[in-house]
């Protein structure tokens, strides 16, 4: 078993509609009564309207975003016990594994970008927690495709999401959200939670 010392740092991915984003705010709210807890927000919530959404721009404005945040909050370790990450660096990865493999950047510009990553100095998270759900699940939980999350983009986005599990360079935990309650998506997460 791997023992951490705190601050613990979890970062939350998965598939859109997963319940990411619900079950960090309802684990905060759980885990701020022994702990001190904060949430590093997803930085899609805070996209100017000026970028497109779903554009290679607005993906480098959010990880830029978020890795301001995440060096602040990294620097500052002494103010909280556990940081909750909605969407953090293993996301960023990801997302570049994303768009090289569905054909949106080449691999040199991954190259590039992943230097980028890896020399600004970010930590590793402790553990990175991957919720998913079936894409009829994720669409029905949406009310319906839109724009940019259609049914194939689901099943592109599982699937790539599967095959990156590999190359998580911490500790992951993976939990398919479909047919349960975020009710008990919390208890499982805490149980895990305290194997760490």
């Amino acid at each position: 078993m791997i023992i951490h010392h705190l601050p613990l740092v979890v970062e939350f991915l998965g598939t859109p509609e997963a319940g990411k984003t619900t079950t960090i705010h309802r684990l905060e709210k759980v885990l701020s009564n022994k702990y001190r807890t904060l949430i590093n927000q997803e930085s899609a919530e805070l996209l100017p309207t000026v970028f497109k959404k779903g554009s290679l721009e607005a993906n480098f404005w959010m990880r830029l975003k978020t890795f301001q945040s995440l060096l602040e909050k990294q620097v500052s370790k002494n103010k909280y016990d556990i940081l909750l990450i909605d969407r953090g660096l293993v996301a960023a990865f990801f997302w570049d594994f994303f768009y090289k493999n569905t054909g949106i950047i080449t691999s040199n510009q991954v190259k590039y970008t992943n230097t980028f990553i890896k020399n600004i100095g970010l930590e590793i998270p402790n553990l990175v927690v991957i919720l998913t759900t079936t894409p009829e699940e994720a669409l029905r939980r949406r009310g319906g495709e839109g724009r940019i999350v259609t049914m194939d983009f689901l099943k592109d986005f599982n699937h790539l999401l599967h095959s990156f599990k590999e190359a998580i360079p911490c500790p992951s935990f993976y939990l398919d959200t479909t047919g349960i309650s975020n009710d008990e998506v919390i208890d499982i997460l805490l149980k895990e939670f305290e194997k760490i």
